[in-house]
């Protein structure tokens, strides 16, 4: 997000109406930030006059369009839930026109840029979880979304992209096919047996729970989890976002792989539960692991190794770029063998 797509003196008017203060003089700063796909996000940092000297606040400015346009309405509803002791606060929103608005987010300063090296960060992340889904068992008025049915239209267009990777990128598409047919035939009436499993049925989740939406801050001495873009959230399986979290995060983190049993037991302690991951249990996280790679995970992978591959007579992209996609996509792959041998 740069200047130009900011109103400035909306910006301004929102800062000087929070901090009673006034702007000094070319005072702000806007400097991009990694976001979405459907959103940009800036940090605004500010000079505002006030006591003997100015001082300076910051604040991440979010421009929500489309489809995403849907997290204002979450921020709200959900910010008298526990989901307000590890998210950003929502400082304002303006609307800017239909299906976009511009949300006021606090800042959080990360304490660590990687900080999942130690499976107790990692382990954190999901007790928060733990209790968010807990206090959100009954739902919560949410934006409507039908997410079933973008859900099984992503797995549809997934399989297509599949069936149109050349087999020498992935190898691992040759056996990964027909098991991926499957369950998108499936996945209809296995998100119903998802949705009802107990003793966890369905709750208010996060619904996009990877690395990149979360945070590591120390608050009072003490590190806490932040979850950041809550576009996604909705109600679901608690299990979609435990899924989310282990997978993405085992990619990444040869450690939280090798303890993904113990960290998933973690979860079903915090909740209450036993922590023996029998064999209905283990049913139900692979088929919510299933839903998050047809969601959108596998299929992002598979299409940039065909775009990678380039058009007769244009440049694709570069062989690390492929190399990388080819092994996500490989990882979700193995996802969808699970899912679909528990379905069998």
């Amino acid at each position: 997000m740069t200047q130009d797509a900011l109103d400035l003196a909306a910006v301004a008017a929102f800062l000087v109406a929070r901090h009673g203060d006034a702007l000094c003089d070319a005072a702000i700063d806007i400097r991009p930030i990694q976001g979405g796909l459907c959103s940009d996000v800036a940090l605004i940092t500010a000079r505002l006059r006030g006591g003997a000297r100015p001082r300076r606040v910051a604040l991440v400015a979010k421009l929500a369009r489309g489809a995403t346009a849907r997290e204002v309405t979450v921020y709200r509803r959900l910010s008298n839930s526990v989901a307000r002791r590890f998210s950003p606060e929502l400082l304002g929103a303006q609307r800017l026109g239909r299906r976009r608005w511009l949300l006021f987010l606090e800042r959080i300063v990360p304490a660590h840029p990687w900080p999942w090296t130690d499976s107790a960060h990692t382990a954190r992340v999901l007790d928060r979880l733990a209790r968010f889904h807990g206090e959100t068992a009954t739902g919560a008025p949410l934006p409507a979304w039908d997410y079933e049915a973008e859900n099984l239209a992503a797995a549809r267009s997934t399989l297509s992209l599949a069936e149109r990777v050349p087999r020498d990128e992935v190898p691992a598409l040759a056996r990964a096919v027909p098991a991926l047919r499957r369950v998108v035939a499936a996945l209809p009436v296995m998100r119903r047996q998802l949705l009802a499993f107990q003793p966890l049925g369905s709750a208010v989740i996060h619904g996009d729970v990877h690395p990149g939406n979360v945070m590591i801050r120390r608050r009072g001495g003490v590190a806490e989890p932040v979850l950041l873009d809550w576009a996604r959230a909705r109600v679901g399986s608690p299990l979609e976002d435990v899924s989310a979290w282990l997978q993405a995060l085992g990619y990444w983190e040869p450690e939280a792989r090798r303890r993904h049993d113990t960290l998933l037991g973690g979860y079903l302690v915090a909740r209450g539960l036993s922590p023996a991951l029998t064999r209905p249990l283990r049913d139900a996280y692979w088929f919510a692991a299933a839903s998050n790679a047809l969601a959108g995970a596998l299929g992002y992978h598979l299409s940039l190794l065909l775009a990678g591959a380039g058009a007769a007579g244009q440049p694709g992209a570069a062989p690390e770029a492929r190399a990388a996609a080819a092994r996500n996509a490989a990882d979700w792959l193995r996802v969808i063998r699970r899912a679909d041998a528990c379905w069998s």
